[in-house]
């Protein structure tokens, strides 16, 4: 009778034990179940989270440019750009501008019959066409007194305000802008200066072949507004690229 009931007892205990065995085996299963589920949802947030930056920076990279209209009635676009970046078309622009307004000369204001009596340079007897003096301001300040100085002393010849002399320059070649730093770009010009002598109809011809060194600087706007004067308003309208040429040395073709 001893044996049946141990034996009782013993199938009983290992009874229990197998049920707290499976309670416990259910338990961690529903764990393991929300573990699951949890990391699905955290899944599925991250997942939503990427689908929206994507968005995003797709609308951002494909943002159409916006249009601007200036109170003269000109329209322009803007669009987003890093604060030193010019366009390459607006570098060589730049280029162009200030040689034909620095080698242009007919003894005469640009736009009208008044005779160019020329501009007096700081720290030498000569003096610069008009329109040489407005190309200066293309230039780093230091930079353009030492280019003004050159030209009243050097390069514009007196005959030039007297009306014996005038100049054209002709443009056969602008690189493609090289940056070589941020902010800052080389360009190459292949020119010709044709000096024409009105007395005797003979012209000279002189080439200009220089490499160009620009950088970016802010743009300047006028503190004067519509009350600006004419010269006053086209020394901010030259300076509107917010370039700088800084450098001009003779083009090295090699």
């Amino acid at each position: 009778m001893t044996g049946r009931i141990g034996r009782f007892s013993r199938n009983k205990g290992s009874e229990h034990g197998l049920s707290r065995q499976r309670l416990l085996d259910g338990n961690n299963k529903s764990l393991l179940a929300l573990l699951q589920l949890a990391i699905l949802g955290f899944s599925s947030v991250t997942l939503l989270f990427v689908l929206f930056l994507t968005v995003r920076v797709n609308r951002i990279v494909n943002r159409q440019p916006t249009f601007v209209q200036l109170t003269n009635g000109e329209t322009v676009y803007m669009s987003e750009r890093e604060r030193n970046y010019r366009r390459p078309e607006v570098i060589r622009q730049v280029v162009n501008d200030w040689t034909m307004l620095s080698f242009n000369w007919d003894g005469t204001l640009p736009g009208t019959d008044e005779p160019d009596e020329g501009v007096a340079v700081d720290g030498v007897r000569g003096r610069v066409p008009f329109s040489v003096s407005i190309a200066s301001f293309l230039l780093e300040p230091e930079f353009g007194s030492e280019m003004l100085q050159l030209f009243a002393t050097d390069i514009v010849p007196s005959g030039v305000f007297n009306g014996e002399l005038r100049q054209v320059i002709t443009i056969e070649h602008i690189s493609d802008p090289r940056q070589i730093a941020e902010g800052r770009w080389e360009v190459d010009i292949v020119s010709t200066r044709r000096l024409l002598d009105r007395r005797n109809g003979s012209q000279q011809a002189i080439p200009w072949n220089r490499t160009y060194t620009l950088q970016a600087v802010e743009i300047p706007s006028s503190p004067l507004g519509e009350a600006a004067s004419r010269v006053e308003q086209l020394v901010y309208d030259t300076q509107s690229s917010g370039l700088q040429i800084i450098d001009i040395v003779p083009f090295d073709p090699s």
